[in-house]
């Protein structure tokens, strides 16, 4: 098992990691990239108080960090990894995608997601439960990603065995390290931003490495973690039977084991990679100005 993930503050910061070759590189983005984040926000912030001078010092530190600021925060902390895996003799033969999503609380009870990803790992948003993809599959088959590693020269070729297009020898075409692989898989992180709705619309966001969407859609992720808070239980007993208290227990339970059902229904259906799901319950985030 080489994925490993991370969460912070309760999911307002969550990523996940796909490995490949060992997880030493997975495992050094689960421990450091976070703190990256953290000290380039900083940076971030300082900057932003320069900005706007001594006179509004203190509405500056109390303001929340714009999203300029954080994507650029989160581009840094990428990019200074990548090359702290590159320089690692230790690392030079594995890699790792590296996919997160960072919620910002804005002014006026704004919210916004921000998403970062290198490589082939993905985050959905659940929308009045139709699926929005926060990111996109860095594939050596897709369009762009095709037409970039053709421009430079390389190849995309088909893998008659694993029936998969490979760049390189890997079956995606970002990742952080593969120093050997470079720069035709390359380690630039791609990032999103999508505003919040208010109210109960926007429901949870699943991130998960390949080995769920190779099997499942996004929207065949989204449909079944509805089904599968909406089931009945054993005995066909109509949820709406029970009392609010029972009600309230029995999804808070499958709630809490959503990650592991939906991994459960990928082996099911065939994945045969591993697997790693992280959910994120947005309307059970509180508010925290981000400092």
């Amino acid at each position: 098992m080489e994925d490993e993930y991370y969460i912070e503050k309760g999911g307002r910061f969550v990523a996940v990691f796909d490995g490949h070759g060992g997880n030493a590189v997975s495992a050094a983005l689960r421990d450091k990239l976070h703190l990256k984040v953290n000290h380039f926000k900083k940076i971030e912030r300082e900057k932003e108080i320069q900005s706007k001078g001594d006179s509004s010092l203190s509405s500056s530190i109390e303001s929340p960090l714009s999203i300029t600021s954080y994507t650029t925060a989160i581009r840094n902390a990428f990019n200074e990894m990548d090359e702290e895996i590159l320089m690692n003799e230790n690392m030079c033969l594995q890699g790792s995608t590296a996919v997160a999503v960072f919620l910002h609380d804005g002014e006026n009870e704004e919210r916004t997601l921000i998403s970062a990803n290198v490589g082939d790992s993905r985050a959905i948003l659940s929308r009045r439960k139709q699926a929005i993809d926060l990111t996109r599959d860095h594939k050596p088959n897709e369009k762009e990603e095709k037409a970039r590693i053709i421009e430079m020269g390389e190849e995309v070729l088909w893998d008659h065995y694993s029936k998969v297009y490979r760049v390189r020898g890997l079956s995606l075409s970002r990742a952080m390290g593969d120093k050997a692989a470079k720069p035709a898989v390359s380690g630039e992180v791609e990032i999103k931003s999508i505003p919040l709705l208010k109210g109960y619309n926007d429901e949870f966001i699943v991130l998960a490495s390949d080995g769920l969407w190779d099997v499942m859609s996004s929207q065949e992720v989204v449909d079944f973690v509805h089904k599968t808070l909406d089931a009945p239980l054993r005995g066909k007993v109509p949820l709406y039977q029970l009392s609010r208290r029972d009600l309230n227990r029995l999804e808070k339970e499958r709630r809490r084991k959503m990650g592991r059902s939906i991994a459960s229904k990928a082996y099911t259906m065939g994945s045969l990679d591993n697997i790693c799901v992280v959910v994120v319950w947005l309307n059970h985030l509180e508010a925290i100005s981000e400092k």
